[in-house]
Formats: C-alpha cells, sequence, structure tokens
C-alpha cells in the first residue's frame, strides 16, 4: 500500500467556505472561523529547524573508498566538509594515505588527482578473507585510522530485469509508464548477508533535428548531418540501496527493488546500460549506509527531529571525539550489466520534444543581420518542405543536452 502525502489549498477551502456563506446565510459564520483556526492549526503544527552548527562541522576530513576483490588500481577520494549555507566540493590534498592488511602487507597511494589517491595497477589487491584498514596521514601532523574490514567472500547477482509499472506524476492528469529496476542474487553461503549496491547508467539519445547548413559569418553546407544527433550520457544512480537476506528461508534475495525511471524523460528513448555492482560488506557497513540513507531521505530540509551525524569507521588516533565523515570499505564485488531498448507499441514516451515554430523560421532571416561571433556557430535545419529554420541549439545538438558523441568502448548496438 503506498502512502501520499495530503496538500491542503487553504484558498480553495476559504473559498467555498465564503460562498456558503453567502448562500446561506449568517449561520455559518462560525463554522468559517473554525475551519481556518484549524487550517491555522495543521499547516503551522511542523517547524521548520535550521541549527546553530557556528561552523562546528566544517573543514572535517570527508572520505570515500574501497578495496575489493577485483584487481586495483583502487580509488580513495579525500575532501573536506564545507558550510552547510554554502555547499561545494573541497579536496583534502597533500594527505599520506596507505592501504594495509592483517599480513603485514601495505601500499602508499600517489595522489594522481587534487584530493584522489590511487593505488599501483600492479599494487596491492585484494584477498577474500583478508582485514584492510587506511591509515591517513594530513599535512598538519593528524593520523587518521579505520577499524580493520574482512573483505568477504562476494555473492554473483542472479539477474538485472525491468517491470513496467504506471505511476502519477504532477505533469500529467494521468499515469505516466516507467521500468521499475529488480535484482535476484545467487544463493550465499552464509545464512546472512550484507549487500551494498552502486548503480551507473549510460543511455543514448537524439536532437530531435538534423543539422542541414551551419552559419559561422557565412552560410555553409553541414557535411554531415548527423554528426550532433546521437549523444552518450553516463553518470551514477544517486541514490543509495542496501540490503541483507536477514530473516529469510533461504540466503537469496529475489525482486529486490532498486531505481525507477519514467518515460517522460529521455533516459529510455533509444537505447539504456545499466551496470549494476553488488558489494558484499559487513553488518557493521550496512549499518552506517542504512543511517546515511536515513538521514537523506528524511526530508529536503530539516524539520521537526534534530539532525544526527552518521560516524564511519575513522578516527583520529590522537583525538577520537574529532568527527570524522564517510567509511572505508573491504568488500567482496560482483558486477552485471544490461541493455534495454525503447519499449515499443503500445506503450508510449512522454519527454518533450521541439517542434519548430515560427519564430524559429524568423531567426533564419535574422541570423544574416547579427554579426557577433559570440553567437556562432548558428546551425540550420529544415522541415519536411525545405523551409529552414533556427531553432534553439539543444534541438539540433545533441551535446547541448550534457551528453557527448564518442560512443562507449562497452556500447552494444
Amino acid at each position: 500500500m503506498k502512502l501520499k502525502k495530503i496538500h491542503i489549498n487553504t484558498s480553495h477551502i476559504i473559498g467555498k467556505v465564503f460562498t456558503s456563506k453567502i448562500r446561506y446565510g449568517i449561520f455559518y459564520s462560525m463554522n468559517l472561523v473554525f475551519i481556518i483556526l484549524v487550517i491555522v492549526f495543521f499547516t503551522t503544527c511542523e517547524e521548520r529547524y535550521w541549527p546553530e552548527l557556528d561552523g562546528k562541522y566544517q573543514d572535517l576530513l570527508v572520505i570515500e573508498g574501497m578495496i575489493t576483490n577485483n584487481p586495483g588500481p583502487y580509488i580513495l577520494q579525500l575532501s573536506k566538509s564545507t558550510s552547510v549555507d554554502d555547499p561545494e566540493y573541497s579536496s583534502f590534498t597533500d594527505c599520506e594515505a596507505v592501504i594495509s592488511d592483517d599480513q603485514g602487507n601495505s601500499e602508499l597511494l600517489s595522489e594522481v588527482e587534487p584530493g584522489n589517491y590511487y593505488t599501483a595497477i600492479d599494487g596491492i589487491q585484494g584477498v577474500v578473507g583478508r582485514k584492510y584498514k587506511i591509515t591517513i596521514q594530513s599535512p598538519e601532523g593528524k593520523t587518521y585510522e579505520s577499524d580493520f574490514e574482512e573483505l568477504l567472500e562476494p555473492i554473483e547477482i542472479d539477474t538485472v530485469f525491468v517491470e513496467l509499472e504506471y505511476h502519477d506524476n504532477e505533469n500529467f492528469p494521468f499515469d505516466i509508464p516507467g521500468y521499475q529496476f529488480l535484482l535476484n542474487t545467487k544463493m550465499a553461503n552464509d545464512d546472512v548477508s550484507y549487500f551494498l549496491w552502486r548503480l551507473e547508467q549510460t543511455y543514448e539519445y537524439n536532437a530531435d533535428y538534423l543539422i542541414f547548413f551551419m552559419y559561422n559569418g557565412s552560410l555553409h553546407i553541414f557535411s554531415d548531418p548527423d554528426l550532433y544527433n546521437t549523444c552518450w550520457i553516463t553518470n551514477s544512480v544517486n541514490q543509495i540501496f542496501t540490503g541483507s537476506s536477514f530473516g529469510l528461508s533461504e540466503p537469496v534475495l529475489a525482486n529486490f527493488t532498486l531505481h525507477y525511471i519514467s518515460f517522460d524523460t529521455r533516459e529510455m528513448s533509444v537505447r539504456y546500460s545499466l551496470l549494476v555492482e553488488q558489494f558484499t560488506i559487513t553488518e557493521k557497513a550496512q549499518d552506517y549506509w542504512e543511517k546515511v540513507n536515513d538521514q537523506n531521505t528524511s526530508g529536503g530540509e530539516l524539520y521537526s527531529r534534530m539532525p544526527f551525524q552518521v560516524r564511519g569507521n575513522l578516527s583520529n588516533i590522537n583525538d577520537p571525539n574529532e568527527p570524522v565523515l564517510g567509511y572505508f570499505h573491504a568488500a567482496g564485488v560482483d558486477t552485471k550489466r544490461i541493455y534495454l531498448n525503447r519499449p515499443t507499441y503500445p506503450v508510449e514516451m512522454f519527454y518533450p520534444v521541439c517542434e519548430l515554430n515560427w519564430a524559429d523560421y524568423e531567426e533564419y532571416g535574422w541570423m544574416f543581420v547579427s554579426n557577433d561571433p559570440r553567437d556562432w556557430p548558428r546551425y540550420v535545419t529544415m522541415n519536411s518542405g525545405g523551409q529552414r529554420a533556427v531553432p534553439t541549439p539543444v534541438c539540433v545538438d545533441c551535446r547541448e543536452s550534457g551528453g557527448t558523441i564518442e560512443k562507449p568502448d562497452f556500447w552494444i548496438d
């Protein structure tokens, strides 16, 4: 059963009360006062909370990294926390970071990019059954260290699949179709296993019109009308997915819910690929990510409850009370990639598309009047009747939507 938020349209209610008062007389004036009081009560009982942090949680060490059973190089990202009022990424540079195991093996990481520390290609590799930790020395002389974390045997992904669902959408007066992604694991050897999933999506999409001419002070035939028509975008699915087999009759997950994609966007407009990384992690690590997810999904702003700080498995060895954010994982990992084509009829797509209008046709003439090089190049398309138009760049150049015309190496048509 789904629970939906109920929004009270106060103007609509008050308007109806006033209409009733006029229609039926002064008898309803008391009802009006009562309803207004109820509305005021229910719309003010949720008090927004914004904590007085006084910079207490600024410039803290934030860590993200892991070692797995797959070959490296492994990446450790170090950054500093910033102001709640003005959040931005601030890399933590010039640190010394060392990964070590419980067998006496270790490796000093190299800072290849600001805040990004890498192991060597032929460097340390995670081994199932061993325990690993990270030690970080800051430029100020502080030493941070994680607990030892056991690298557990990976549990394989059995299948990743989709089911067609219809969800309500605030932009449409009817339900919109979309794909719900789900996952099945294979049977684990242990009775209880804990999981973290990371998803990376890549999708192919097209601009709505081809380019036939280009203007950069003079008009030229565009030799390859398809050049900027097809693009690919790769990004992470910005959600946290955790799960466990605790309490199940068998140590296997079936129909585990991942993300949902609605067909009012272009992700499924041509072809879509999803890469699923399934990490087998410790109970402590899963508890950490559940708390992080709980805090992130408690609302876009801070309301009735106090925010709580989620601590990972690192600490300042000389000052255990100093907050350190993030988690260093040792995890068994299995991966699976799937591909999906645009759904076929009768399933419809509802993403917005460009349509040439009179202003686009007029712009073709005005284009020759403007001689500002900052506007160049201008791309010209044509309709089926051969009329030339200069639409918004996003309509003819797929790169304007954030993609690249370079097909990914892993892409399968």
